[in-house]
C-alpha cells in the first residue's frame, strides 16, 4: 500500500501545526506495514518559537538545550541507513538479522520527550528567568548517560517532525522512505529493495 501526500510549504497549515508537534498516539492496532514512495519534509521550526508557560517550559523547547551540548561529527556510512521511530510499548526485536549487512540502525524512543519535562519541569519557579536557570541547572546535572539518551530523543523527535511521520513505530530508510508498522530493520530494508527494485538481502 503506498500513501503519498502533497509537501508541506512554508506557510500551510501543516507546517504552522508542526510549531507544537507532540508524538501522536500509536495506531498500529490493525495497521499493514506500508510504505511511503517519498518522505515529505517540514521546515523546523526556530528554537525562539517555542514559548516558556507559567511553571513549565514549551517541551521542544528542551531540545534546543539539549542540542546545544552537542556537536556534529562524520562516519563511515553503511549502504541503508535506518532510523527506527518508537516508544517503550514497541521496542525493536532484541535479535534481528541486520549485523554484517550494511544496515546502520539508529532508534528513538519518543517517550524520552516525556521523562525530560518530569526531570526538568518539577516544581519550576513561575518566572521565566528564574525557571529557565533551574532547568540550565538541572540539565548541567544529568548523568552522562542521560544526557546522552535525552539527545538521541531530541535528535528523533525533531527529525519526526522534518520526516512528517504522523504515526509509530515508523521506519525511516535512508531519509528516502518511511515504512508504518515495522520495527525490524532487515525487513524494512527488504522492503525498501523491492520499492527500488534491488536485489534482496
Amino acid at each position: 500500500m503506498k500513501n503519498t501526500r502533497k509537501p508541506n510549504g512554508p506557510g500551510s497549515c501543516a507546517n504552522r501545526a508542526a510549531r507544537n508537534w507532540r508524538p501522536p498516539t500509536s495506531w498500529l492496532s490493525g495497521w499493514r506495514p506500508a510504505v511511503v514512495a517519498r518522505v515529505n519534509y517540514t521546515a523546523p521550526t526556530q528554537p525562539g518559537s517555542h514559548v516558556w508557560y507559567g511553571n513549565s517550559v514549551g517541551p521542544l523547547a528542551w531540545l534546543a538545550l539539549l542540542l546545544t551540548l552537542t556537536s556534529p561529527f562524520s562516519v563511515a556510512e553503511p549502504r541503508y541507513q535506518v532510523e527506527l521511530f518508537t516508544t517503550a510499548a514497541h521496542p525493536p526485536p532484541a535479535h534481528h538479522n541486520a549485523t554484517g549487512k550494511d544496515i546502520q540502525l539508529t532508534v528513538y524512543d519518543l517517550d524520552g520527550l516525556a521523562r525530560l519535562n518530569a526531570i526538568l519541569s518539577h516544581q519550576l519557579p513561575p518566572q521565566q528567568s528564574a525557571a529557565k536557570a533551574m532547568a540550565a541547572t538541572r540539565l548541567a546535572a544529568l548523568t552522562e548517560r542521560q544526557q546522552a539518551d535525552l539527545r538521541t530523543t531530541a535528535t528523533g523527535l525533531l527529525a519526526a517532525q522534518r520526516y512528517g511521520l504522523t504515526r509509530y513505530p515508523a521506519m525511516v530508510i535512508n531519509g528516502e522512505a518511511v515504512f508504518y508498522g515495522l520495527t525490524d530493520p532487515t525487513a524494512a530494508v527488504r522492503q525498501y529493495q523491492r520499492w527500488r527494485g534491488e536485489a534482496e538481502l
